[in-house]
């Protein structure tokens, strides 16, 4: 009898935090990561809206191509930081590195370098690397210095070597050229390699991108379900007739959709498919989930009423604004207008209309979560009004968009989302969720939403990749996807797992939040920190070795300064200044904010100089939002 009631259901006000059930939804809302990923689906919302090639496979590899080599140094410089630490000299040294392997292998003479192969250069430049990096944190460690002041020292005396060296063996600035080295066209494959979108053609690609994206969408709701309800004991197989009645109608609309043409007919089909959507995710939940029996009785409080009446007026203020506003730039002398600052109408339109509409449905979806409180009929509530608010939202742009992109494309999102939160609300109102743990049924639901994620990121990867024969015609020059995207994967991937599932990553996160406490219960802080410091140094010798063989020839400034760069990068995903916390998941992701943002600025047309004011917003707001996301998170468990 005591192990049934410690596996029981835990109740809902449990006084320590420690033992309090968190939902997957908390549980996600109280990720470092989250805030950097709310903010860059918006980034490539907004750029995608206001601009032609950024959402196109061209516009894609462009900004990925900026996002990876900033995003393989974020990731490690994240991971110093979470372990307590900081490296100025980051960004010189991967100029440093690409420097070095070209001194290494040209040919000697006069103006030449070493001679060496670069089967012995490149890794004779990675022992230097990690060379430096040990002595950044030996020094750090033995003098007991602020990192900031051993890092900064040391990017001075790298700045100056480069320089200093360039000028000493080759009289210039500018060092060159790493193709003279033995083995080159072995090691260009490693670092330099490109896939070319044009050359890879499948004419199939749609169905297997929608394919995906629909099973992957279904898996991911189904774990979701498993992670939030309360299973039945036994199964209730009623719900699966009505399952399978919603996934036939799902499948007729969705083939009916691609059959039939006019506007009528799509309106009529998309209704058939979404009703199908609702009525299998209705079934699930039957047959699955004990059903609710206590939904309560609608009662919205005063600060419910404010939060639903001040989304509403921001959601309707956006509409008006983006229909009044022109929707085409004023173009004078061949040159377009613009009204206010740095910004056309059009582009004040679209920060306004998108700015407003967002931030009007976020603070529906509060006003939900805060009315679930009282009751799950208030919850299911706001959140249908909030569903019909999206949809009201789809029409408009239906109505008053003339690009295709928005008439088909966002009209389609917008729907679907609408549908998703209004089955959601449903499913909510009508069946019991979760008090406690279940490890069945969170192992299931984990594994499910998993993998639905990563089969829709296979389509969306699918659909990048490859072309087809109907649109070669209407190419405009190689689309190619560079070798350095992929190391970035690899780095970002390979660093999480490393902070979730090893003893070192556990390590780091002890360090980073109190040195001498982990001392005490037997981590080597000393040798932690000064690993963390040749992981840096690491990535820099890779990004270098990416530099060096993409450019060939490296002038002596590259890679000073953008210490800062990688350091936003970390905070914007969601790492503290002050070590600990964080992730470098969330680092890869503020690297993919700032190279949308500084790809998608001159993409809209706007001046390039100023998109360090637009980087410097978004870290002050990243911060503030990772903040707010956190504490209210924690505050409701």
């Amino acid at each position: 009898m005591a192990t049934d009631v410690a596996t029981a259901d835990v109740p809902a006000s449990v006084p320590d935090e420690r033992l309090a059930y968190r939902g997957p939804i908390q549980r996600l809302l109280v990720q470092p990561e989250i805030g950097a990923l709310v903010g860059a689906i918006a980034i490539w919302v907004f750029f995608w809206a206001v601009t032609v090639p950024f959402g196109t496979a061209g516009g894609t590899a462009n900004w990925l191509d900026v996002a990876a080599t900033l995003g393989i140094m974020a990731v490690a410089v994240a991971m110093l930081m979470i372990g307590g630490e900081f490296d100025l000299s980051a960004g010189a040294m991967t100029g440093a590195t690409a420097i070095l392997v070209i001194m290494l292998v040209k040919d000697t003479g006069e103006l030449g370098g070493a001679g060496l192969s670069l089967w012995i250069g490149i890794p004779l430049s990675l022992v230097l690397a990690l060379g430096i990096g040990w002595f950044n944190g030996t020094l750090v460690e033995r003098t007991g210095l602020p990192s900031f002041i051993v890092t900064l020292g040391a990017f001075f005396v790298i700045k100056g070597a480069k320089l200093g060296f360039a000028k000493l063996f080759f009289e210039t600035i500018q060092v060159g050229r790493i193709d003279e080295g033995a083995g080159y066209d072995f090691w260009r494959k490693i670092f330099s390699a490109v896939w070319t979108r044009n050359d890879h053609i499948f004419n199939s690609r749609d169905i297997f991108y929608v394919g995906l994206l629909i099973i992957g969408g279904v898996a991911i709701l189904v774990g979701l379900l498993e992670l939030t309800y309360k299973r039945r004991t036994p199964f209730n197989l009623g719900g699966l007739p009505i399952t399978g009645i919603g996934v036939a109608a799902g499948l007729v609309g969705l083939f009916a959709l691609h059959a039939t043409d006019g506007i009528a007919a799509n309106f009529i089909w998309a209704a058939v498919m979404g009703a199908g959507v609702a009525i299998g995710a209705y079934g699930i939940a039957l047959w699955r989930f004990e059903p609710n029996q206590d939904r309560g009785r609608l009662q919205l409080s005063s600060e419910v009423l404010r939060l639903a009446g001040i989304g509403t007026g921001l959601l309707a203020l956006g509409v008006v604004l983006g229909l009044i506003l022109d929707s085409a730039p004023k173009i004078e002398d061949r040159e377009i207008v613009n009204i206010f600052f740095l910004l056309t109408e059009q582009g004040l339109r679209a920060i306004l209309f998108v700015g407003l509409a967002i931030a009007g449905l976020v603070v529906l979806l509060i006003a939900a979560s805060r009315a679930k409180k009282s009751s799950d009929t208030s919850g299911a509530a706001l959140s249908l009004y909030t569903a019909l608010g999206v949809t009201v939202l789809a029409f408009i742009i239906r109505s008053e968009a003339e690009a295709p992109k928005f008439r088909t494309e966002l009209f389609s999102a917008l729907l679907l989302i609408a549908l998703v939160m209004a089955t959601w609300a449903v499913v909510g109102l009508y069946f019991a969720q979760r008090r406690g743990p279940d490890p069945a049924a969170d192992r299931l639901g984990r594994s499910l939403a998993i993998g639905g994620v990563l089969l829709a990121t296979l389509g969306v990867v699918v659909r990048l990749l490859f072309t087809k024969d109907s649109e070669l015609a209407t190419l405009v020059g190689q689309t190619q996807f560079r070798i350095s995207i992929l190391w970035f994967i690899i780095a970002a991937a390979v660093a999480t797992w490393i902070l979730a599932r090893t003893r070192f990553g556990s390590w780091t996160f002890a360090v980073g939040g109190s040195k001498s406490a982990s001392r005490q219960v037997g981590v080597p802080a000393a040798r932690t920190k000064t690993q963390l410091f040749m992981i840096v140094s690491g990535a820099a010798w890779l990004v270098g070795m990416l530099l060096a063989f993409r450019l060939n020839t490296i002038q002596a400034s590259t890679g000073d300064g953008k210490e800062f760069e990688y350091i936003i990068a970390a905070v914007v995903g969601g790492t503290l200044l002050t070590g600990g916390y964080g992730t470098a998941a969330g680092a890869a992701i503020g690297a993919l904010i700032m190279a949308m943002s500084q790809q998608g600025i001159p993409f809209a047309g706007w001046n390039s100089d100023w998109r360090f004011v637009f980087l410097g917003s978004i870290l002050l707001l990243a911060v503030l939002a990772n903040n707010y996301i956190r504490k209210t998170a924690e505050a409701a468990s």
